[in-house]
């Protein structure tokens, strides 16, 4: 009889033991609720080509004096309209064209003269941006090639020559709207002046 009454008593107790189902108050756990939030990484892409969209710097930048390394002159900075950037930075980038490049020519190699009637030398190549940022504190462009090497320019916009000079047009006195300095492989050129050309 004790031994059927120690039996009876240590039931409820085994019986908790062996129950396994979750407690009724605790939300069964699933794949979504165990899972950690992430924040969506930034493109990297993106992120290497920023324009200030209320920035129209349109046009033609040529320097004041001549930027030369070795063979290779610099003959203008080149930026497209707002519309050209915003392509751009949401990847539309077509291979022969972008809204931020610079050109080079070989000044070794023969000249010929344009429809204009302006001499200029027959190997000449454009240098697009591998990472550029435009706004009105700060131009900055960043790119490499074989040729030249890396190329680097800082610098920064005259943000009221650069709409006076765009209000004046072609017949305007010719202004200094953008400043800054350049490396061309191992050579640094500082204090470069850019004045704006409309084009026509």
């Amino acid at each position: 009889m004790k031994r059927l009454l120690a039996s009876a008593a240590l039931l409820p107790f085994l019986l908790v033991a062996c129950d396994t189902r979750p407690a009724a108050d605790a939300p069964a756990q699933t794949p979504a609720a165990t899972a950690t939030a992430t924040t969506p990484a930034a493109d990297p892409a993106v992120a290497d080509f920023q324009h200030d969209p209320a920035l129209d710097a349109f046009g033609y930048y040529f320097t004041q004096n001549p930027v030369q390394v070795g063979n290779w002159k610099l003959t203008s900075v080149n930026m497209g309209m707002t519309s050209d950037f915003a392509s751009w930075e949401e990847g539309k980038r077509p291979s022969n064209y972008g809204p931020f490049f610079l050109e080079f020519e070989d000044v070794t190699s023969p000249t010929t003269e344009n429809e204009l009637g302006q001499i200029h030398h027959t190997v000449s190549f454009r240098l697009q941006a591998d990472t550029y940022r435009v706004t009105p504190r700060e131009v900055m462009f960043r790119s490499k090639d074989p040729r030249i090497g890396e190329v680097i320019f800082s610098g920064m916009f005259d943000v009221a020559a650069l709409k006076a000079a765009k209000a004046a047009g072609p017949p305007g006195p010719p202004k200094i709207v953008l400043t800054g300095g350049l490396q061309i492989g191992a050579e640094r050129i500082r204090n470069i002046s850019f004045i704006y050309y409309a084009g026509d």
